[in-house]
């Protein structure tokens, strides 16, 4: 198909026969053009209607005038209160955000209850920079031989044992490597962040003894190093595909496995029965122990 400029006469059929409820195709049909020609003939149309703010949102503008207030009631507050309340046109919060910006109504930057900070910019990197200068995150190959010796409590691993594919629930796994005292923790998402602050919390509430964590190379431990910056401790990152360095984990976790088998739904798994399990594996005896519980290994510390 031949494309030529549209002629006004051309532009005019356009809009009859689109003002009489027809398609694009069908208007395209009948005056043997392309839709795609009507439809940029219409986007063109639209960009050049310069909209008036005060007079297609006048009501709003009255009403955000005169109920915006930096303490209690915020732009967004604002919307969602006038789209209940009224029937008229109600902008996004983020096209009110766009005014604002623009300098189109009354509210300007330093009105709103949220203020960019000047000064040092901090963020994630800078905790990231932290680790490398205090050697916070270290290979494996660098963790002390007498964390080998298993002669301290305080030395963990921690892995994660999942369940169904495609499912973001999986049970994070800490283990003592001297007491093979274990620990277990539902956690419902795999962001590195999330798994981190879960981590950290559960450790402080549970008062768990750390001098030194070893983990392995899952994307959900990237952002680890954070718990180990804050509780003052080294972590240990082991080579890609060499679970063995993890041994201990690797055992406990095939425990945790005789209670919830492989390609079991984590979903309808709740903290309060893992603390259950946990229980469980730490009261049994075990022959490296000469048939003793983790317990009373644990009492001897």
């Amino acid at each position: 198909m031949n494309y030529t400029q549209l002629t006004e006469k051309k532009k005019v059929e356009i809009d009859i026969l689109l003002a009489q409820g027809l398609s694009m195709r069908e208007v395209s049909r009948r005056l043997k053009i392309s839709h795609s020609t009507i439809s940029r003939y219409k986007a063109g149309i639209y960009k050049k209607r310069k909209i008036n703010i005060n007079d297609r949102y006048e009501l709003f503008i009255k009403y955000l005038y005169d109920h915006y207030d930096r303490k209690t009631c915020s732009v967004e507050i604002c919307v969602n209160k006038f789209k209940r309340s009224c029937f008229a046109n109600c902008p996004s919060v983020r096209q009110v955000y766009n005014w604002i910006n623009e300098s189109k109504i009354f509210l300007t930057k330093e009105k709103l209850i949220y203020k960019k900070r000047k000064g040092k910019k901090t963020g994630m990197m800078a905790h990231f920079q932290w680790n490398l200068d205090h050697k916070t995150v270290l290979p494996i190959s660098l963790r002390p031989k007498y964390i080998e010796k298993r002669t301290e409590i305080g030395h963990l691993e921690i892995d994660s044992i999942i369940g169904k594919r495609n499912e973001y629930d999986s049970i994070i796994s800490i283990v003592d490597r001297c007491t093979r005292k274990i620990w277990l923790i539902k956690s419902e998402y795999k962001n590195e962040y999330y798994t981190d602050r879960l981590i950290y919390n559960y450790i402080l509430k549970n008062n768990i003894p750390v001098k030194s964590i070893t983990v392995d190379n899952g994307v959900e431990f990237n952002a680890l190093g954070l718990t180990a910056k804050k509780l003052g401790v080294k972590l240990y990152k082991c080579d890609p595909y060499c679970s063995f360095q993890r041994g201990t984990n690797e055992r406990m976790n095939g425990m945790v496995r005789r209670f919830i088998p492989k390609g079991y739904s984590l979903k309808t798994i709740n903290q309060y029965y893992l603390e259950n399990v946990a229980f469980e594996i730490n009261f049994m005896p075990k022959k490296i122990f000469d048939f003793k519980s983790t317990f009373e290994i644990e009492s001897n510390y």
